[in-house]
């Protein structure tokens, strides 16, 4: 059967029926759309009200990860534990305060301050200085019933803040400890957020009409944002509706009407919102949101009326008027309900069909707006995600997240750069499919206990990549979901592969430097020492000819007091490159080894023997090479060294070959021992300064070694394993030259003679004064000794001397104050200076300050003290 649309049905009916029915059809329609009308403002009140709500809690969330962000700031954490253990607490306080003030608060200008307390909640560093020093809990009771094992972050509800002054509200975190894992935290930090970052969202009238308007009540039944209607509301107005209510007592939301807290009936809409302990109520007249209802009734009661007036004459041009926008609106409700947001109705109309197809133009361009507002919302969150990504991508640390599965989420560029891979490449990955086994388990084993105690965890490791060993120090952290369930875990490592060098390297120098200002501190007063014992020596020998025994004695004594001077110098120049040309001389290699061996005998064979050792020495290897050209001593010092290193490392015994043999013009000398050996790492730093294997000394041995063979224009190498002991083998240039013989004394230096020369010796050492008074008068000088340096001015105003001998370090007048007093007398003695610094001559060898005819060096030898005061005289003459 053929069905009739709503026009024939209308003017069938129209014709048939009487006035009755055709005013009952006009309030059938009537009431029909005043409910579809109805529910779709209500609707449209209710998706604003929620919309609001989102965007509320997207900017709560937004200050609550910024407040959580802040915790974790590394320089807060670490300065918060430096004023916790009271490390420069003041100093620490100020630079925190410092960086609270440029660095945190300009971030959100909503912020009003940011104060952190101790665990006793008093205020150790904020931005308001005024608050220092205050008690939270006293002030505020910030931190009662908060419990941060459950949550990471507290909002703490709008109030008027005494702290601030201002109306606000405050967000807060705890701040643990840094790398160690505690349930009590540091401290607390409170930041404090002024209401205008709220009442911005709900001040934003438009869309919601002239009586329309969304606030917010908190469990006290008093509004916490701004009335439209009530000037100075904010924690003021008291709230006492029906929905306020029904939350408070039930937790159940409402939509419908009601009476409000002006005493108007409202239509509204209230939602709960527990993590603020806030109710949202969104609200407007019940007359406005109805009006176009009232009119629509007004009108459909005169068509009724002008319907069964005029029943017969307009029915049908009703029924195609009424029927028509009907049909429209309702095709524009289908497809906004199915997600066409652009559509409308249509109608050039000034009649109650033409209102109601402006009120769903209206609600939709609401809508749509509201969508739109959205949409740009997100728009904003992406271009944040992209910030945050673009400043992760742009940091020199490796970054990156794994899911709970050990798998990859994501890395950075720095990250991508070091293993040559993609981040596409790496998704879904493991560290074990990336990085070499011995770091990726290591690795694995950090992100199991990040697992474990959901804690962040530091710790330094080293992984290898086509560009050598990289040392970094990393942290994991967990990443927890807004429900606080973890999800993943974020790695965080910075390069120390250059910090490290440089920090070996400046080591390196520090020690350099303090073994110079040692050796400098030292040379003066060791060298004095030194001249002593080996005047006293030189004495001994001349008073000592023909007793054999003890000349042997007194020479080999005398020959380690040269030794012990050498080595002084060269602990203060150990590096240098340089050689004096006046000690070198011809060295056998065979000698120098003999020597060496009866040297060390007691060590390596009595007390090693005491102790049930058992040492072996191969010398069947040492051919008659030719000599070399050197500084003795420090030759000696070489094959000591390396002699001495071999026996230590054969604790348990051991065998010692020692070879010598000439090729191409070279002598070579090889020391071989059958002791522990060394790895590479070791052989490689062998030569370094400061470094040993052992649980005594410097480092400076073996150093040493490599300056003085080089110094010589040798080379040394070696050859080593773990085990399988090591071999040194040294090579020198031969020599055919002929060397200089090494000064001695004139043959009549050890006679005695008569002079007439007047010599005025000052020396403040009365050991050496005593040495050189004797020496001098035994071989016919008149002396006059003084140990002060204004005792000798004294004697120079009063008497006439041919020479002055006087040592530079004087302590209570300076030998050149005693050099211009000589200026004034008549008659001016030649001067001679004793100094005990090894490079005084380079320092004053151009005369650059006074005049003087000679110097002399400690360890003074005193036939070289002889030999100069004759030369001086004798040019006298």
């Amino acid at each position: 059967m053929k069905s009739f649309n709503i026009k024939w049905k209308i003017l069938l009916f129209g014709l048939c029926a009487a006035l009755i029915p055709i005013a009952l059809i006009t309030t059938m329609y009537y009431l029909y759309l005043r409910t579809e009308i109805r529910d779709r403002e209500i609707n449209r009140f209710t998706a604003l009200a929620k919309a609001k709500k989102n965007y509320l809690l997207l900017c709560i969330a937004s200050k609550e990860n910024r407040v959580i962000d802040f915790c974790s700031d590394g320089y807060i954490r670490e300065s918060l534990e430096k004023i916790t253990h009271g490390e420069y607490r003041s100093t620490i306080i100020q630079s925190l305060t410092k960086y609270l003030k440029t660095a945190k608060l300009p971030i959100d200008t909503h912020m009003l301050g940011i104060h952190i307390v101790d665990t006793e909640y008093n205020v150790i560093v904020s931005t308001d200085e005024k608050m220092a020093g205050k008690n939270i809990y006293t002030e505020e009771k910030l931190l009662t019933n908060m419990d941060f094992t459950q949550k990471k972050v507290y909002l703490y509800p709008l109030h008027f803040c005494s702290l601030c002054g201002m109306k606000g509200f405050h967000i807060i975190s705890p701040i643990h400890h840094l790398g160690i894992s505690r349930k009590e935290p540091l401290g607390y930090l409170i930041a404090c957020f002024d209401v205008s970052a709220i009442n911005e969202i709900f001040t934003d009238y438009r869309n919601i009409g002239d009586t329309g308007e969304v606030y917010l009540v908190n469990r006290d039944k008093i509004m916490i944002t701004e009335s439209r209607f009530v000037k100075d509301a904010p924690l003021q107005q008291k709230v006492d509706t029906e929905p306020v209510r029904k939350i408070l007592e039930s937790s159940q939301e409402m939509v419908g009407i009601y009476t409000d807290y002006r005493e108007r009936q409202v239509v509204g809409v209230s939602i709960d919102i527990p993590d603020c302990q806030w109710i949202l109520l969104a609200e407007t007249d019940k007359a406005e949101l109805f009006a176009s209802l009232k009119t629509l009734g007004i009108i459909s009661l005169v068509l009724g009326v002008s319907v069964c007036l005029l029943v017969s004459c307009t029915g049908t041009l009703f029924a195609a008027s009424i029927s028509r926008p009907i049909q429209k609106l309702k095709a524009a409700t289908k497809s906004f309900s199915a997600g066409n947001f652009k559509g409308r109705v249509s109608l050039r109309r000034n009649d109650e069909l033409g209102e109601l197809a402006n009120s769903f133009n209206s609600m939709a361009d609401t809508i749509e707006r509201e969508i739109q507002y959205s949409s740009h919302t997100m728009s904003e969150l992406v271009k944040s995600e992209l910030k945050y990504r673009s400043i992760i991508n742009n940091t020199t640390a490796l970054i990156s997240i794994i899911d709970m599965n050990g798998r990859y989420l994501l890395i950075n560029k720095e990250y991508e750069n070091f293993i040559h891979k993609k981040t596409e490449e790496v998704a879904g990955k493991t560290v074990h499919d990336i990085l070499p086994r011995k770091a990726a388990d290591e690795i694995v084993i950090h992100d199991k206990k990040v697992f474990e105690t959901k804690q962040p965890v530091q710790y330094k490791i080293q992984v290898d990549s086509d560009t050598g060993q990289h040392t970094f120090i990393s942290v994991k952290f967990p990443i927890f979901k807004a429900d606080g369930i973890m999800y993943a875990i974020g790695s965080i490592s910075t390069d120390i592969t250059d910090l490290k060098k440089m920090e070996t390297e400046l080591l390196h120098a520090q020690k350099l430097q303090g073994l110079g200002v040692m050796a400098s501190g030292i040379a003066h007063e060791l060298n004095n020492i030194l001249a002593v014992i080996d005047a006293n020596i030189q004495l001994l020998i001349k008073e000592s000819k023909g007793r054999i025994k003890l000349l042997q004695a007194l020479s080999i004594i005398r020959e380690q007091c040269i030794d012990g001077a050498e080595v002084v110098r060269r602990m203060k120049e150990f590096t240098s490159t340089s050689v004096d040309p006046r000690k070198m001389i011809q060295v056998n290699m065979n000698s120098l080894v003999n020597n060496i061996i009866v040297f060390t005998k007691p060590l390596w064979k009595n007390i090693a023997e005491g102790k049930g050792l058992k040492y072996q020495l191969n010398t069947d290897c040492l051919k008659n090479v030719p000599n070399i050209k050197g500084n003795s001593p420090e030759l000696r010092e070489v094959v000591l060294n390396i002699f001495l290193n071999a026996l230590d490392a054969m604790p348990e015994g051991g065998t010692i070959s020692l070879s010598t043999w000439e090729k191409e013009g070279y002598v070579f000398l090889s020391i071989a021992d059958t002791g522990t050996g060394m790895t590479d790492e070791v052989k490689a730093k062998i030569f370094d300064p400061f470094f040993t294997t052992k649980k005594k000394g410097m480092g400076l041995g073996m150093s040493v070694v490599y300056g003085i063979v080089k110094r010589h224009g040798g080379t040394i190498e070696v050859q080593s394993q773990p085990g399988k002991g090591s071999t040194f083998t040294l090579k020198f240039p031969a020599t055919a030259e002929e060397l200089p013989p090494q000064p001695s004394s004139k043959d009549d230096a050890g006679k005695k003679r008569k002079s007439k020369y007047r010599i005025l010796l000052v020396e403040d050492e009365l050991a050496i004064g005593k040495i050189l008074e004797n020496l001098l008068s035994d071989n016919g000088y008149i002396v006059q000794y003084v140990n002060e340096g204004r005792k000798a001015i004294d004697l120079l105003s009063k008497e006439c001397f041919d020479l002055m001998l006087c040592d530079i370090g004087l302590p209570d007048v300076s030998v050149w104050d005693i050099i211009k007093f000589i200026e004034t007398v008549e008659k001016k003695p030649k001067i001679g200076i004793l100094a005990g610094i090894p490079d005084i001559k380079e320092k004053y060898k151009n005369g650059q300050l006074l005049a003087f005819d000679f110097i002399i060096t400690s360890p003074y030898e005193l036939e070289e003290v002889l030999s100069s005061v004759q030369r001086v005289f004798n040019n006298t003459v």
